[in-house]
């Protein structure tokens, strides 16, 4: 089914198969939610329906075999233009310009590998230098396709990824295209950041709200489509915040080093040496942002979560450190009474403690004073080694 290329979003594909098989496609769609749970993908696979010559189940399906499903899959159908930030170019104010006209070799090129990137990967997020504005020559040749007379039968569409990045003069300009609609052309537009929208253009267009992917949804993605082992998919899923571009940023970086950093600090934790501890705070805090703190902190609290979970249940089915699972043993057999809740409530307390713009190392001090003192409040407790 050409639709299982679209992650999760069950109720927005409900939505937009009941529309195109009743006939009653509106004239623009605006899709919103976070960036890489698949507004993208989902605008190009309903390009595909609309562009398929022989569409199956009540048209509402692409056959994903014929010119019209290949091409729009490709971003190479005449009748389908993707519309995304450029970099701005030299002397751009020729209303005859087309949005390549001022650029670079170097980044035309640059342009068409990562065009070519994103189809073959919808969830795939196009990264250009000093590309942060829609240009306006984007949507003036826009406003000029759906004028022309199209070079072949059927819909046209127009999908505008990430639309509030349109400046004021290309959103001015796109709204008298949503204003004055073409027949049998369908605009779509997607965003990560609705509040940047204009409201006028909010108003006409039918928003579908896309709902964050599940851990399930996002660690099966990742062991079909990128080939990952399930145990750091699981991992990774629980970090992405719902988000399968996220994922696969976080596959791409140095997972098993966060994982190493994560026992280290915990191990120098229960050590009960404040010099030990202090230099390690530092090596893990000099020289990363607040967003690895955190994720390193929320692997933490996934590693405290898989001790909980085989201390209730003697299972290995439900560890996500399945890998990890000789350490989790023996820390339940050594601190077999420590209290693991009250643990995981004191990362996520480090946790919020980051976000608030707390003192890293301070944060890193007062969470480690709080593990050893759950784990050794039992007397007859040994140091670590």
């Amino acid at each position: 089914m050409s639709w299982d290329s679209v992650l999760g979003q069950r109720r927005a594909k409900r939505l937009i198969r009941a529309a195109l098989g009743s006939g009653r496609v509106p004239h623009a769609w605006l899709f919103t939610g976070p960036e890489g749970i698949g507004k993208d993908a989902m605008a190009i696979e309903t390009a595909k329906v609309l562009r398929c010559v022989a569409p199956l189940e009540n048209g509402t399906v692409a056959c994903g075999l014929c010119h019209g499903c290949t091409t729009t899959a490709a971003l190479q159908n005449a009748n389908v233009r993707f519309v995304f930030a450029l970099p701005s170019g030299k002397s751009e104010d020729s209303r005859g310009d087309s949005p390549m006209m001022k650029l670079s070799d170097a980044e035309i090129t640059l342009i068409q590998e990562q065009v070519a990137m994103k189809a073959a990967d919808p969830y795939h997020n196009i990264s250009i230098p000093r590309a942060n504005q829609i240009k306006i020559s984007s949507i003036r040749e826009v406003k000029r396709d759906i004028g022309f007379v199209a070079t072949e039968s059927g819909w046209r569409i127009v999908i505008v990824s990430e639309a509030h990045q349109m400046g004021d003069e290309a959103a001015n300009a796109f709204l008298k295209t949503l204003e004055e609609p073409s027949p049998r052309t369908l605009l779509m537009l997607t965003t990560s950041n609705r509040e940047r929208m204009l409201p006028t253009i909010l108003s006409r267009c039918q928003e579908i709200r896309f709902d964050l992917l599940t851990d399930d949804e996002i660690t099966d993605a990742l062991v079909a489509r990128q080939g990952t082992e399930r145990t750091p998919a699981g991992l990774v899923s629980k970090l992405a915040e719902g988000s399968f571009s996220r994922a696969v940023e976080l596959l791409s970086g140095d997972l098993n080093g966060l994982r190493f950093d994560v026992v280290s600090f915990f191990r120098t934790a229960l050590r009960r040496s404040p010099v030990a501890l202090h230099a390690e705070i530092e090596r893990l805090t000099a020289s990363v942002d607040r967003v690895h703190i955190e994720r390193m902190l929320t692997l933490l609290a996934l590693w405290l979560r898989d001790v909980l979970v085989h201390r209730l249940t003697g299972s290995e089915a439900m560890i996500v450190n399945h890998d990890q699972i000789k350490d989790i043993q023996s820390f339940n057999t050594r601190f077999a009474h420590t209290p693991v809740d009250r643990m995981i409530a004191a990362v996520e307390q480090a946790v919020q403690a980051v976000r608030s713009n707390a003192q890293i190392p301070l944060v890193f001090t007062v969470l480690a004073m709080r593990l050893e003192e759950f784990c050794y409040q039992t007397p007859g407790l040994a140091r670590v080694a």
